[in-house]
Formats: structure tokens, C-alpha cells, sequence
């Protein structure tokens, strides 16, 4: 029988619309829009993808989302998925409150020069970082709530992305 710790996994939803590291424009007049830096070929998910090749599997990944790294901790893996339903999956190495752009342990673990994130409210460390998939397997993950040591609600995680707008959740990886 799996462990809690290892069936619970980090689950980071992207819009596939807005998955575009580097979009950047400037108004110059009225009606006049110059864009600048758009790379529409490519995703966040591929920049990962590319980077952890170059790095040995490893990637430093900032979460700007209100999330503890205490919590992030409790996690053995992380899910990247998109809406497209294409993902990345990693082990969690370790986490920690407060990125900064640009931040190396000097361990192998550094973030996507194109994730130009300035400053994050926790960092995670990833390993052995998968190639870019498809089909996630939402069906075999809830998301479980806790209270008084046991679990109160649990509620399929095809259900939550129907009804949340949340884009950062700790998934559980159901039982059988």
C-alpha cells in the first residue's frame, strides 16, 4: 500500500492561450500596438521541457501562486499541465520560500532563462523532469480535504477543473 506522501502530487494548471513565456507589447498610438519577443510556436511547457534536457533532468520552477513550500514539501511529484491536456511530470528534489530571478544553489537546478519571473513566493526544485506528454490520466486523481486527521470530502479532480479557477492544487492519486 502507497503512502500519502506517495500517492500526493503538486498539480499546476496553464490556459493554453496564455502559456507564452516573453509576450510582451508596447502601445506606440492610438491603434498601433507593436509586439515584440512572441515565439507562438512555443509554450511554457516546451521552454521546460528544453531546458531540463540541457540540465540534466533538473529544473528550478518559481510558483507565484499563494502556496507554501512546507506544503509543496509533502509532495513526492509535480504535474505542468495545460488545457490542451499535454503536461510535464517530476519528482519534487526540494522547495523553498522566496524566488528570485536568476537564483542558483550552484546544484544543478536553474529556471528557464525565458521564465523572466522577477520574484516568486516559492521555488521548486524538479527532477528527472519527463518530455512533454499527452492524455493526463485526470481520472486516477482527486483532491482530498482534511480535517481532524481524516479525510472529509473527496472530490474527483475532473470535477474541480470544471468548477475552479484555482491553477495550483495538491492532487491525490486515488487507491486500486
Amino acid at each position: 500500500m502507497a503512502t500519502l506522501y506517495d500517492r500526493r502530487a503538486l498539480f499546476v494548471r496553464y490556459k493554453k492561450q496564455s502559456s507564452y513565456p516573453g509576450r510582451q507589447s508596447v502601445k506606440l498610438a492610438d491603434g498601433i500596438t507593436c509586439r515584440y519577443n512572441w515565439d507562438l510556436d512555443k509554450t511554457i511547457l516546451d521552454y521546460i521541457e528544453e531546458h531540463a534536457e540541457k540540465s540534466d533532468g533538473k529544473v528550478l520552477f518559481p510558483l507565484k501562486f499563494n502556496v507554501s513550500d512546507l506544503t509543496v514539501n509533502t509532495c513526492k511529484k509535480a504535474f505542468l499541465w495545460m488545457t490542451d491536456d499535454t503536461y510535464i511530470e517530476a519528482d519534487i528534489h526540494d522547495s523553498g520560500a522566496y524566488y528570485a530571478y536568476g537564483m542558483n544553489d550552484y546544484d544543478g537546478f536553474t529556471a528557464p532563462p525565458s521564465l523572466t519571473i522577477p520574484e516568486a513566493r516559492c521555488w521548486v526544485k524538479l527532477e528527472h523532469v519527463s518530455k512533454i506528454k499527452t492524455k493526463f490520466p485526470i481520472d486516477d486523481y482527486s483532491i482530498q480535504a482534511y480535517k481532524g486527521g481524516g479525510i472529509v470530502k473527496e472530490t474527483p479532480l475532473r470535477e474541480i477543473l470544471k468548477t475552479t479557477h484555482m491553477n495550483c492544487m495538491y492532487i491525490t492519486r486515488n487507491e486500486g
